[in-house]
């Protein structure tokens, strides 16, 4: 498991969303360990993995027992060594996991311009650690880099006592330096990120106390405070930020990583820009045998290939050069695979995993900040001509949803949001208020001379069916779209820049909405932050401040409920479809939890909780040589999460120590 889940906590990541014989057996090429059988034997009691494994070996013997050094019993302190196995104590270490990415990212960055990225966000959360993180299934908070924590009465003050044996990649050892050197560049304006900085500025200066002791004060009451320090701040080396600002960061460390304590690492030798990138698994990670990392962590590299067409990218999956296809679009869901030999043989297996994953959002990004996207009326009528129902059915084959809400699909939906059809009739008369009432000789609906007209950028050509289908809808009634196909690089970089009409954009969930990262007034004009349509709505700041010190959670749901509700009405997006569940699709030589993801997590949970089996790999290279082998199909719908959290009863919404 990655234990840093920065990515569903603080701020939305962008999502690129929307035979017999033939073909090479997929290889597992490896890189020193070879994987073996799942060892049967394997312990899987809890107990029988420590969470403190020689807890005082690295410790440095001149700190005392009382500032967190050798003999620090946690007397007066929080902590958990109760929590249950991560990953499948049957796994095993070795080989190669082969994925694509439809472009080269421009940077790797953790922070700064054009850094907000899925793919940013898993090497970040391989390559690096937090403090604490919470239990994918039980959203407990668990040690990582701090064994223990305490919390004031007050709710303000937090004191983290450090992991002595805690490394970072180049073998130094994590101090309470550290937490304040990370800290410091998160707030840095060099770094060019008013997102973070607006998360990390309600904070104090960090306070060293001892060599293993850290103390931090809010400046503001906040429920998310102790969150998000604790679980959310990559902790960095200050032995290298000491001569490394914010401003030098974002220059010079585009391709380079900063060292980090976490279980992956990526070396500049492997960025092959452009091409690929390897992100290669640590043989000195620190973490190893705690029992959070049981089970997890285990290809020795995960190789992220650039496949600039997604259908390319389908085409060599299915001869196996890659292993893994996530997320599957609908599309490609029912027309490649449903009836592909493979699949049906057993050799590839697809699945529906349903689980708690934290909703995300789809839709077309509108620029509120330039006229006539200025006018809620026009974004209005434009919402009314996507023809949501015929696209999911002639184009998604009803595998998509449509969706109204920025929230959709749980507990913080506003049911009374508008439910938004497909109707030109009022579209043109919201533009005819709008003072779009002529026709040039065109057909085109004209205002003050000016044609109505716009463009959509997007990046992925598996979405171009869909689009040119609005784009007809939308000739029809004399509005004109220019579709602009760009590479993901180009179209993040004009996103960050505010250089754009309308954009298709999809953005993962959090487990615990932080609107003010998304819809503040005070991002709306700033660049390269989640605020992309320009939003500024005084109600929502006003909800925000609300938001921040409400520690009921009923009172937060209700307050999201109010704020989606203005959202909907805002029609800053113009809202298209999602799904219940993730579609994955995959070579069948891997070992996996019973659950496939963790409870609350997506595609992205492949590379650290999956192993290669090296009985299934066998039986898949003689499948591959002999047609007439059947492989099992498993059963396509994977609903453990669902029926974990029926036994259960209804899913914990609650930060832990919030309340």
């Amino acid at each position: 498991m990655r234990v840093a889940v920065h990515s569903v906590l603080v701020a939305c990541v962008v999502s690129l969303s929307v035979g017999c014989g033939g073909g090479s057996a997929p290889e597992t090429e490896r890189t020193g360990t070879t994987p073996a059988g799942s060892p049967s034997t394997a312990a899987t009691d809890k107990s029988a993995y420590p969470v403190f494994p020689d807890a005082d070996k690295g410790a440095d013997p001149a700190v005392p027992a009382d500032q967190g050094g050798r003999g620090f019993t946690g007397e007066g302190w929080e902590t958990n060594t109760d929590y249950e196995l991560i990953g499948d104590p049957r796994a095993v270490k070795g080989g190669v996991f082969r994925e694509y990415q439809l472009d080269f990212p421009t940077t790797l960055r953790l922070n700064g311009p054009e850094a907000n990225t899925v793919l940013n966000s898993m090497i970040g959360s391989m390559a690096y650690e937090t403090l604490l993180t919470l239990h994918p299934t039980t959203l407990d908070y668990m040690p990582v880099l701090a064994t223990h924590w305490q919390i004031s009465p007050d709710k303000l003050t937090y004191r983290f006592r450090l992991d002595p044996n805690a490394r970072f990649s180049d073998g130094t050892p994590v101090t309470a330096d550290d937490v304040v050197a990370s800290w410091s560049l998160m707030v840095d304006k060099g770094l060019q990120d008013p997102m973070t900085e607006l998360v990390y500025v309600k904070y104090d200066k960090p306070v060293v106390e001892s060599k293993y002791i850290v103390r931090v004060t809010s400046k503001v009451l906040n429920w998310r405070n102790f969150l998000y320090f604790a679980a959310s701040m990559p902790i960095l080396p200050a032995h290298v930020l000491k001569t490394v600002n914010g401003d030098r960061y974002v220059k010079e460390y585009n391709f380079k990583l900063l060292p980090g304590t976490g279980p992956y690492i990526v070396n500049e030798a492997d960025v092959v820009k452009g091409r690929s990138l390897a992100i290669r698994r640590r043989k000195d990670y620190w973490g190893e045998n705690v029992r959070r990392s049981i089970g997890s962590n285990n290809f020795d590299e995960i190789r992220e290939i650039v496949v600039r067409d997604q259908k390319l990218a389908m085409e060599m999956f299915k001869r196996g050069d890659l292993d893994y296809f996530a997320p599957v679009n609908a599309t490609f869901w029912v027309q490649e695979l449903n009836n592909f030999d493979r699949i049906q043989r057993g050799l590839i297996q697809k699945r529906k995993v349903y689980n708690d994953k934290p909703v995300g959002m789809r839709g077309f990004a509108i620029n509120m900040r330039k006229a006539p996207f200025d006018d809620v009326r026009l974004r209005k009528a434009l919402a009314h001509m996507l023809n949501r129902p015929l696209i999911v059915e002639k184009l998604f084959y009803n595998e998509e949803t449509p969706i109204n809400s920025y929230y959709s699909g749980g507990i913080y939906e506003n049911p009374d949001n508008p439910k938004i059809q497909y109707d030109p009739q009022l579209a043109l008369k919201l533009l005819a208020e709008a003072g779009w009432t002529s026709r040039d000789a065109q057909g085109r609906l004209v205002r003050n001379g000016q044609p109505l007209t716009m463009e959509l950028m997007y990046a992925n050509k598996i979405s171009e069916p869909a689009l040119t289908t609005y784009q007809e809808d939308l000739r029809k009634v004399g509005i004109g779209l220019n579709l602009r196909f760009l590479t993901p690089e180009t179209m993040f970089q004009l996103m960050g820049d505010l250089r754009f009409d309308m954009i298709s954009l999809g953005w993962t969930g959090l487990l615990f909405p932080n609107p003010e990262t998304s819809f503040k007034s005070t991002l709306a004009d700033a660049k390269s932050n989640n605020n992309v349509t320009g939003i500024k709505n005084q109600r929502i700041d006003e909800l925000l401040d609300v938001y921040d010190c409400e520690f009921d959670t009923q009172k937060r749901i209700e307050i999201i409920r109010e704020i989606d509700g203005i959202l909907a009405n805002l029609h800053s997006y113009v809202l298209t479809w999602d799904t219940a569940y993730e579609r994955i699709a995959y070579w069948d030589k891997f070992g996996h939890p019973e659950g496939y993801l963790s409870r609350i997590g997506d595609y992205r949970d492949v590379p650290s909780l999956w192993w290669i089996d090296s009985q299934k790999e066998s039986a898949l290279t003689r499948a591959m040589g002999d047609p007439s082998i059947k492989l099992p199909v498993g059963e396509t719908d994977a609903r453990f999460w669902q029926q974990y959290s029926q036994r259960q009863g209804s899913r914990s919404t609650t930060a832990p120590g919030t309340n």
